[in-house]
């Protein structure tokens, strides 16, 4: 990069190394328009889990644990042992104890609506239970690296998908709207971009792909690094903290090769450097978000 003047700062057709105040003012442009896409993504995720995925539990469904606190091993989730419809009260109500409700039965109510909230009680405990396993997997395998790790897999949900968002921890659901959001990313960074420029030769699609994934590892180390300042977790990925420092590393190392990129673009291998980046990022790296996201 060079001191050299420019004329038009925010222009990706170019195929010669930029100066540094363009090089700056083209990496913040696409910072922006990432903290605006992610945020747009993240708010329609929402929409959708409220509206498609957090119908009432069917109370004939569900169930309820008969120990408590509920059993909650490394490995796959242990079921609850008793059908809510088939529960006695005494049952109920010192589940419904347990969870901080007092009030249970309210008289008021009818009894399948009093069902009804102690279905969506289950639920959320059974989210609970679940993340409460993973982030503790998380830490074990990524922090303390213990060995034979059993899986925290998650039980069979009640309602399928149009209940899922309720059985599902807070902390799971934000790991599960990140990892949309990331991978939305990488199908624009590492699939759509790439295949363009593959397809055209157009520099501006290499340019533009280059630029863009600066701009959003500037942006997802620069939420790492206030995450760590901060003790609380405002990552873009929402992970664990014992996961940080590997993101660290990801992302300054992808920040280098890119920008290293940018510096020698007009010798590089572009295409090349176009399959690397559909190679690792739009198809690696957005397998390993589709598979933790289902799980």
């Amino acid at each position: 990069m060079t001191n050299r003047p420019t004329t038009s700062a925010v222009d990706f057709t170019s195929s010669r190394a930029p100066s540094i105040d363009e090089f700056a003012l083209k990496v913040v442009f696409m910072l922006i328009v990432w903290a605006c896409l992610l945020a747009f993504v993240n708010k329609l995720c929402q929409a959708v889990a409220r509206k498609f995925w957090s119908y009432p539990v069917p109370i004939t469904s569900a169930s309820i644990p008969s120990k408590l606190p509920h059993p909650n091993p490394q490995g796959s989730a242990v079921s609850f042992d008793i059908p809510l419809m088939q529960a006695t009260d005494e049952q109920i109500g010192a589940f419904m104890k347990f969870r901080g409700c007092e009030t249970w039965p309210d008289e008021k109510q009818s009894r399948d609506i009093a069902l009804r909230q102690v279905a969506h009680a289950a639920a959320e405990y059974k989210g609970f239970l679940y993340e409460e396993r993973t982030v503790k997997w998380i830490d074990d395998h990524f922090r303390l690296r213990l060995p034979k790790l059993k899986y925290p897999y998650v039980d069979s949900h009640w309602n399928g998908w149009s209940s899922f968002w309720i059985e599902t921890g807070e902390h799971i659901r934000n790991m599960f709207l990140s990892s949309v959001a990331v991978l939305f990313e990488h199908c624009i960074n590492g699939l759509m971009l790439p295949v363009c420029y593959l397809i055209t030769h157009n520099d501006a699609y290499l340019n533009v792909c280059l630029y863009s994934e600066v701009g959003y590892m500037v942006y997802a180390t620069m939420w790492i690094i206030i995450s760590y300042v901060y003790n609380k977790d405002v990552t873009v990925e929402q992970i664990h903290r014992s996961v940080w420092p590997l993101l660290l590393v990801h992302h300054i190392s992808s920040l280098i090769l890119c920008i290293g990129c940018i510096c020698c673009i007009e010798s590089a291998p572009k295409e090349l450097i176009c399959w690397v980046l559909l190679a690792l990022l739009g198809l690696t790296s957005s397998l390993h978000y589709v598979v933790g996201g289902a799980q």
